[in-house]
């Protein structure tokens, strides 16, 4: 009997609550059919809160929610199958990344910032009160129209946003056998240092987009000054190299020597002129000029002797 009774109790226990609050007021004098339903090509979120604004915060939040978790399912069952081959480690743990990776992309997209109450097709909210507490409430409901098309024209627009990204690295990838000047390095640099934020870090490209800019800046250390070609009285011709291919770079070296004077230089053609005078200069003494360049964060130098 006893057990009968507690039962009892459990059951009535939810409708008790419920009792306790009754509506004082509401939007519409008869609550519509699609509240606490489902129905294609909407979606129906509901959310209470002390206040009406309050409500609408926590339904706004919920809605986006929704949305973002209704592209994303249909983004993971394809893209978790087409990287398995590169999973490392616990296969749920990198389900669980793209997962968590595709979600936090969705959130800020444009189409989900636009989401507004105010384009919601129905709402319904309701302000109950409770006679044990004396305390009111808030119940707000919205049916928000998102059709099958838009979830499949948020699943292309995610989609070219990730091809344009990996064709993006694989470009940066290329062009580092390419580079032509020492100011595209620099500029390279800055835009992976920006690039790489385009990635969670548990995402593979992440740590490819930091490798790349290790591998841009090593090329500073590849950077080497050559004499280009015979010298004349009072003159050479330089050029700076990267690796066996001649670069260009807009900044003009700094130059030192231990008897030359009126040291000067001139850009050409990617090529440098560096003037002086000998006059000062013994012949038996070592004589030379230093050509220092700073490059990123390294210094190319070399001494050319007199």
């Amino acid at each position: 009997m006893k057990r009968v009774v507690y039962i009892l109790i459990v059951c009535l226990f939810p409708l008790l609550a419920c009792a306790q609050w009754k509506t004082v007021e509401k939007s519409t004098k008869k609550q519509p059919a699609w509240v606490g339903g489902a129905e294609r090509n909407y979606l129906i979120v509901s959310a209470e809160a002390p206040t009406i604004e309050e409500a609408k915060e926590k339904i706004l939040i919920s809605l986006k929610q929704q949305i973002v978790g209704t592209v994303a399912t249909k983004i993971e069952a394809t893209t978790t199958i087409d990287r398995k081959e590169i999973t490392v480690g616990n296969e749920t743990d990198y389900t669980e990344n793209v997962s968590s990776s595709i979600r936090s992309k969705l959130a800020n997209i444009p189409f989900i910032s636009e989401v507004s109450l105010s384009k919601a097709k129905d709402f319904y909210w309701e302000k109950l009160y409770n006679k044990k507490t004396g305390s009111y409430k808030y119940e707000y409901h919205i049916r928000y129209l998102f059709t099958d098309f838009e979830v499949s024209d948020l699943v292309n627009q995610f989609n070219e946003r990730e091809n344009e990204l990996n064709s993006r690295l694989k470009q940066y990838g290329q062009n580092l056998e390419t580079v032509g000047s020492v100011e595209e390095i620099e500029r390279t640099l800055n835009e992976l240092k920006a690039f790489r934020t385009e990635f969670d870090t548990d995402d593979p490209r992440h740590s490819q987009t930091e490798q790349l800019s290790n591998n841009y800046r090593k090329l500073y250390k590849a950077i080497t000054i050559r004499e280009e070609s015979e010298r004349t009285k009072d003159s050479l011709l330089i050029g700076l190299y990267l690796k066996d291919r001649r670069i260009s770079c807009m900044q003009k070296p700094q130059l030192l020597s231990n008897c030359a004077t009126r040291l000067s230089v001139s850009i050409e053609n990617d090529l440098y002129t560096i003037s002086y005078n000998t006059e000062s200069c013994y012949e038996d003494d070592e004589n030379f000029i230093d050509i220092r360049f700073r490059l990123g964060n390294q210094t190319v130098s070399k001494r050319i002797y007199l």
